[in-house]
């Protein structure tokens, strides 16, 4: 069956590897030059499945109060007057309770295992190098009371299977000597995360598969049209129509506009995240171990570039509607805490520092869309969030067995659906 999928960012890479798997020839579609250049570009690079929680939760009001006063906060709304994060926003709080945070944390915590799994079998099989490292992520506290937080986290995700050490300041610095010179105060250690390159993972893997007959076409956008009282619909690009037997769309933030082509509602709200990547100056003073400070949720990751080592570093959650700018002051904050944790580590002053903003796409309950809807032969893979790189290679291999009619790899029964 000849499969066509929109999107070559990680997840479409991602589905386009399972399906060529599964015997189907398929083609890949992207209005860009070169896959993952967008929200899979500069991510965080962690595979972080043990903090896959869900974002409603029970204190989401208090949250969303102060994403909406606070500048300096993590989450922050721009654009309050949006009907369309109203809407989002509706369902989110909905979410927010004690019942439905215990039901979101075990799928989410449980998918993401699931897709780390697969993500290694993918890598296994293929033999893509993108600097994959199973050797655990470390998050840090620089107060008490993220301490506590910490711990508790620690507890929840324990519940779930996911194995995490609480750390004192003393166990910390063992596991990283250059935070000797910082004021952490202690942190928790998961073992069983990992660190890579997503953006070489993703363009690796795409090279590996046109190798094997996979079809990328690049620079193309699509435009989808209803016909016949919108019974049908067919697909077109500047080329003319696309032919296919099915059809998975894995584009990104921009899924809600496809799918207003169609008539659909997806809901999805872009969110917008910044990310600096900076050479690394003094590997001495470097952490060696990628990881999140508790107290800023400023994230980084040591990656290898061709011009050396550097560090991706990675904050903000910006609801800004389809704004996807940045300015150099949004960078002040990457700069700020990572000096506090790593003085001097960074060579801030190089010409070479890049700085990048993309969108990523969230839904309400923060669980990804992963289904057939609308069409009998038109498929949805979105929603992954903040942690598409943790979920690629399991969101590529479930849709790949929705599109082969088996039963799913993983329940899909507490994922976020399409409204009734």
């Amino acid at each position: 069956m000849k499969v066509v999928v929109l999107g070559a960012g990680l997840i479409g890479v991602a589905t386009a590897y399972y399906l060529w798997r599964d015997g189907h020839e398929v083609e890949v579609i992207d209005e860009e030059a070169h896959p993952a250049s967008v929200t899979s570009y500069a991510n965080a690079c962690l595979i972080s499945a043990s903090r896959a929680l869900p974002w409603p939760t029970p204190t989401a009001g208090t949250t969303a109060w102060r994403a909406l006063t606070d500048s300096s906060a993590p989450m922050r709304i721009t654009k309050p007057f949006d009907p369309a994060l109203w809407r989002w926003g509706r369902e989110f709080m909905s979410y927010a309770n004690t019942s439905d945070y215990q039901r979101l944390t075990r799928a989410k915590l449980t998918f993401a295992r699931f897709c780390q799994t697969e993500l290694e079998s993918t890598l296994q099989e293929t033999g893509v190098d993108c600097g994959y490292q199973r050797n655990g992520l470390l998050y840090v506290c620089r107060s008490e009371a993220t301490m506590v937080a910490a711990h508790a986290r620690a507890l929840l995700v324990g519940e779930h299977g996911n194995k995490t050490r609480v750390l004192s300041r003393d166990d910390v610095i063992a596991l990283e000597p250059s935070l000797a010179a910082s004021t952490v105060v202690g942190g928790t250690f998961a073992p069983s995360d990992a660190q890579g390159d997503s953006r070489a993972f993703t363009r690796a893997l795409a090279t590996w598969l046109a190798g094997r007959g996979v079809k990328f076409v690049w620079g193309e956008a699509v435009i989808a049209r209803l016909t016949q009282r919108a019974q049908k619909y067919e697909l077109h690009t500047s080329k003319g129509q696309i032919n296919a037997d099915a059809f998975v769309i894995a584009l990104g933030p921009k899924t809600p506009q496809f799918g207003r082509m169609l008539g659909v509602h997806v809901p999805i709200y872009p969110v917008k995240g910044y990310s600096a990547t900076v050479p690394i100056k003094d590997l001495t003073r470097a952490p060696k171990l990628g990881g999140i400070c508790e107290d800023s949720l400023i994230a980084h990751c040591p990656l290898q570039s061709e011009s050396g080592p550097v560090m991706r570093i990675t904050t903000g959650a910006v609801f800004s509607g389809q704004d996807a700018s940045f300015r150099a002051s949004d960078f002040a904050r990457h700069r700020e805490h990572f000096e506090a944790l790593f003085p001097g580590a960074l060579d801030w002053s190089n010409p070479s520092v890049e700085h990048w903003a993309c969108q990523r796409p969230m839904t309400p309950s923060s669980l990804p869309i992963i289904q057939q809807h609308r069409f009998d032969n038109l498929y949805w893979n979105r929603g992954q969030g903040h942690i598409g790189w943790t979920m690629s290679c399991g969101s590529g291999r479930v849709m790949a067995d929705l599109v082969a009619g088996r039963s799913p790899s993983f329940d899909l029964s507490d994922m976020q659906k399409f409204p009734a």
